[in-house]
């Protein structure tokens, strides 16, 4: 009697376990993962830029025919909306902040 309860133990822990499988197999990774916009908080001199900003692609290349300062090395001008920030891409604090010429 002992071994028929122990069988059907067994049976039932091994068909909960394949159920698992079988749950998760059917759950689809997400194909694209949305890109997060620039924090809307007012940003100044002193604070830390979003991750973003420091970024290569991000640097804004033309500086000198936007009439903005030569950036330091370790440092870059990015946009952000109607502002350009000149920050630190060892650590992203923000040097500088100058609104776009019209």
């Amino acid at each position: 009697m002992k071994s028929k309860s122990l069988i059907a133990c067994l049976l039932v822990a091994a068909s909960l376990s394949t159920a698992s499988f079988v749950v998760q197999a059917g759950d689809t990774p997400q194909e694209t993962v949305q890109p997060s916009t620039i924090n809307a908080r007012d940003l100044k001199e002193g604070d830390r830029a979003p991750d973003m900003l420091m970024r290569k692609e991000s640097a804004v290349s033309d500086w000198k025919k936007r009439g903005l300062k030569q950036p330091e090395e370790d440092s870059q001008w990015a946009r952000v909306g109607d502002k350009f920030v000149l920050l630190k891409t060892t650590n992203g604090t923000i040097l500088e902040i100058t609104p776009v010429k019209k």
